[in-house]
């Protein structure tokens, strides 16, 4: 894997690697485009030394994603496929992630959705995906309240008092926090996806099995 320059909603064609020169065509993702040309673009931003924009970028992302992540589970729920989804169709779902004002409220808010799980619990079974950002963890605490100080309190310094002076380190713990945010919001997904196919697999063993015919 190697770097892309994204401007925009602009995707390059093809990309081309710094090492070997070969130029392989690049075929849009599944998922959320959003979220990954912030994350890109942030990760460009923070290789250029503008540590605020980082910031701001990667909270976007994180806070785009959950609330991708809970419409498009409200549409698949109402039988309506995300690609089908109007502005007027979800009003009531968007009041309803709105009622959710904190970002804890929503983290909590989506694991119990996806997972019937409160964030903490399903973070602390799916540990795997928030290492390395994790290092310095006290167990003790809530995983919910340490993304919250250490990630989700930098984007409100910069929005909500205009702080504007961060050091490297400061862009790239957010970045690092961002990026196992998402993997465990990815976990969340699956584990909704692993729901339902279950659930589709017992409705239809409990389905009556049409007799058998032979010709003779």
């Amino acid at each position: 894997m190697f770097p892309l320059g994204i401007s925009g909603s602009v995707l390059p064609e093809y990309a081309q690697c710094p090492k070997c020169g070969a130029q392989p065509y690049l075929l849009q993702p599944l998922g959320n485009l959003a979220t990954m040309l912030l994350v890109e673009r942030a990760k460009q931003e923070l290789a250029n030394g503008d540590i605020t924009v980082t910031i701001l970028l990667c909270a976007i992302a994180v806070e785009g994603e959950m609330a991708y992540l809970f419409f498009k589970w409200k549409g698949i729920d109402s039988g309506i496929l995300p690609s089908s989804l109007t502005q007027g169709e979800p009003a009531g779902w968007e009041g309803e992630w709105k009622n959710m004002s904190s970002f804890r409220g929503q983290l909590d808010a989506l694991s119990k959705f996806l997972t019937s799980k409160t964030f903490d619990e399903f973070a602390l079974q799916n540990k795997a995906w928030l290492m390395p950002a994790l290092d310095g963890f006290d167990p003790a605490t809530s995983i919910k309240e340490y993304f919250q100080k250490r990630f989700y309190d930098t984007r409100i310094r910069v929005v909500h008092y205009g702080e504007i002076d961060f050091e490297e380190p400061d862009g790239e713990l957010c970045f690092s926090l961002a990026s196992a945010l998402l993997k465990l919001l990815h976990a969340m997904d699956m584990k909704r996806c692993q729901t339902m196919d279950e659930a589709h697999k017992k409705l239809n063993s409990q389905l009556p099995v049409a007799p058998s015919t032979r010709c003779v």
